[in-house]
């Protein structure tokens, strides 16, 4: 947010059935010289397929850790120092002030003990605006710590975007330029070129973290071809064209493609060393330009949140693509890696076994439209924009991550917001392999419910209040619902598990009575998981589901299966009423007996 300017609503954002095409788009939306075609709906749908990687993929609704600091954005990097740096936007950083378009920072702590830092440097000591001052400030995208001048030291390369600021319908919808500026001395000074590095592509760059002093890069090793450079010596970085994330105004199209380059360590402000991604050898060896023309992307991703009508009194949509500025980390104790990035209501995660990918979606968290209630709220629920995953929290096998976010807009002054560098947990865990023979691994509490089993995660399309434990808190006093403001083809309500379970009965209790929605408008589906798929398996309910207001009032009904194993299950249906949502205060999951249920193993 900029200072001294005000906005309506959400800022920059302009539907643009209300402003039109710029008379320059169709120059600009046509095949380019990579052979994609720009814009929003003028390309044919392409997205990846889900990913099977992980089991349970649990993020928190709100912000659980927050610090004593004033911005947004905040890429980081671990130094050899011990120090996280971070970068922030438009704020005061871990300082009173003054208020800065972009503030270098040291963070000190960590989630479980607390977070302090210090401000070292901002403004124009940081990095230049390479566009015209009048009509763009300084942002930072991307930050790597490496010792790449061989003093034993680190540096530290941030790379920063001239973005469009002040009162006018452009404002953070277009990125014309973007460079990279260093210190030498742990973000107290800094060099500049006097040039940007890219202009209208690539101005979004995001660089790859692979953990303290980048040296998580030696696990390419094992990727090079003979004779290659050893990839250890590189700095690896991701970038998206002309906007940092939906252009709402359409000045300049939506990023939809991703892009990686890499520069050796040594040089990383010498444009001429940069090498960018260009395919793979029929070997599976990755290939490198240095020409920006001979870029293939990494991942390609022209979905569109915010097309759904909405529901009857909700505020309109907000339509964007699914790729934005956010992060990508190296998990080591996983052996993947993870791209970070967000909607204006949704968070949209991704995997990869290598940083060229392939890369396939493995999170879609909707927050539902603002108003949001933040983290000092009784009942917090938000979600953000710019999502990095700072190498330094990761647990050493991976399975648990902290995630930063940043949000404002429409906060209330009581229950706060989170703008400033805050963190919520992610739980990941990886899908047992297929095949796996046995019993179900997942402990069975002796009431034989698998909704309380140790690693259970309640699952749902979307959470109204954010309240998703109420699925199991062994409570009917206490509901929650699927409002999201969208009219939903489909919703569910259901669990995942880090390990197979085995279970043939299903009791869902309704949520309260209610008359306007609340039950599914015709008996939802059981589905179980096995891999990424989610298959529909025959069921019998009891007593039998009415599909009208009468299902609602807190009524149990039970869902018997054959007997079935997988790492997933969930009720699945669409809303009846008008006003869009189902309800549930309870739903559990009941064993099946040993031996039963696929022949005793997974199916792959």
């Amino acid at each position: 947010m900029t200072q001294a300017e005000e906005f309506t609503g959400i800022p920059g954002v302009a539907p643009r059935a209300d402003r039109g095409v710029p008379p320059d788009r169709a120059a600009r939306t046509g095949d380019d010289a990579h052979g994609t075609t720009r814009g929003g709906a003028e390309r044919p749908d392409t997205a990846p397929p889900p990913s099977d990687f992980f089991a349970v993929a649990a993020l928190s609704y709100a912000a659980t850790v927050s610090s004593p600091s004033d911005g947004d954005l905040w890429p980081s990097a671990w130094a050899d120092d011990g120090g996280l740096y971070a970068a922030c936007g438009d704020g005061l950083g871990f300082s009173d002030g003054p208020w800065s378009d972009i503030v270098i920072n040291r963070i000190d702590g960590d989630p479980g003990s607390g977070l302090s830092g210090q401000r070292l440097a901002s403004g124009r000591d940081v990095a230049p605006v390479w566009t015209d001052p009048a009509r763009f400030n300084s942002k930072p995208t991307g930050m790597v710590a490496v010792d790449g001048d061989g003093d034993g030291h680190d540096e530290l390369y941030l790379a920063v975007q001239d973005l469009h600021c002040g009162p006018s319908p452009d404002t953070f919808n277009t990125a014309p330029a973007a460079g990279i500026v260093r210190s030498r001395d742990y973000g107290r000074t800094w060099t500049a070129p006097e040039r940007a590095m890219f202009t209208d592509e690539f101005t979004t760059v995001m660089f790859l973290d692979f953990g303290q002093s980048n040296t998580g890069a030696a696990v390419l090793r094992d990727a090079v071809g003979p004779g290659e450079a050893d990839p250890a010596g590189y700095v690896y970085a991701y970038g998206l064209d002309h906007n940092w994330r939906t252009s709402y105004s359409g000045v300049v199209p939506d990023p939809q493609d991703l892009y990686l380059a890499r520069v050796p360590a040594a040089s990383v402000l010498d444009r001429a060393t940069w090498a960018f991604f260009s395919g793979l050898t029929p070997d599976g060896v990755p290939t490198w330009s240095p020409r920006l023309a001979d870029r293939v992307a990494v991942l390609t991703d022209t979905r569109r949140v915010g097309t759904a009508a909405p529901v009857p009194m909700a505020p309109p949509p907000v339509p964007g693509s699914v790729l934005a500025q956010g992060g990508i980390v190296y998990n080591p104790g996983l052996a993947r890696y993870l791209y970070t990035s967000w909607t204006e209501y949704t968070f949209e995660f991704y995997e990869a076994p290598a940083p060229w990918g392939p890369w396939r979606p493995f999170l879609s968290h909707d927050f539902g439209p603002f108003p949001w209630s933040g983290p000092r709220s009784a009942e917090p629920r938000h979600g953000g924009y710019a999502t990095t995953i700072p190498s330094k929290f990761l647990s050493a096998d991976g399975r648990d991550a902290w995630v930063q976010s940043n949000w404002f807009v429409g906060a209330s002054t009581y229950g706060g917001s989170s703008y400033h560098f805050s963190l919520r947990p992610l739980r990941l865990d990886p899908m047992p392999e297929p095949g796996t023979a046995g019993p179900a691994p997942v402990a069975e509490p002796a009431d034989g419910n698998l909704a309380a089993a140790p690693g259970t995660r309640a699952i749902a399309t979307a959470c109204r209040s954010g309240r998703i434990e109420v699925l199991n808190d062994g409570r009917t006093d206490r509901a929650e619902d699927s409002w999201n403001g969208l009219v939903k083809d489909t919703e569910y309500w259901g669990y995942t598990w880090p390990g197979p379970v085995r279970f043939e009965r299903l009791e869902f209790t309704s949520g309260p009575h209610d008359y306007g929605s609340g039950w599914f408008d015709a008996p939802p589906q059981v589905q179980v998981r096995r891999g990424a798929d989610w298959t529909a398996v025959p069921a019998t309910v009891d007593p039998p589901y009415p599909a009208d207001w009468t299902a609602t009032g807190r009524r149990t009904y039970t869902f018997t299966v054959a007997p079935q194993v997988g790492t997933g299950v969930r009720l699945v249906g669409r809303a009846g009423g008008w006003a869009g949502y189902t309800s549930v205060s309870e739903l559990a999951v009941f064993g099946a007996r040993p031996g039963t249920g696929d022949g005793g193993r997974m199916a792959p």
